[in-house]
């Protein structure tokens, strides 16, 4: 489920409700769903996403250095010269 934007939230009968909306390909806003949370649950539910999005972002961060390429040939391998021989 892609979740864009929280619409409506509510909290009753012990769990929390959020509306969740994206938009389609008009630009309007669609709700695509309801997330429910019993509300014992809602600190460690929001503490768990919080945490996963934090190692995603150091990951995210991570592989950005690893993309710098070395000066080499596009195969990957050590540029070379050819010696040529000249005829006569």
């Amino acid at each position: 489920m892609l979740i864009e934007k929280i619409t409506s939230a509510s909290f009753a009968n012990g769990i929390l409700r959020l509306q969740v909306a994206t938009t389609n390909g008009r630009g309007e806003w669609v709700e695509t769903g309801t997330l429910e949370i019993p509300g014992t649950l809602v600190a460690a539910v929001l503490s768990q996403m919080s945490t996963a999005a934090s190692d995603i972002s150091g990951q995210l961060a991570s592989n950005e250095g690893d993309t710098d390429v070395k000066e080499e040939d596009k195969n990957g391998g050590k540029k070379s010269k050819k010696e040529t021989k000249s005829k006569k």
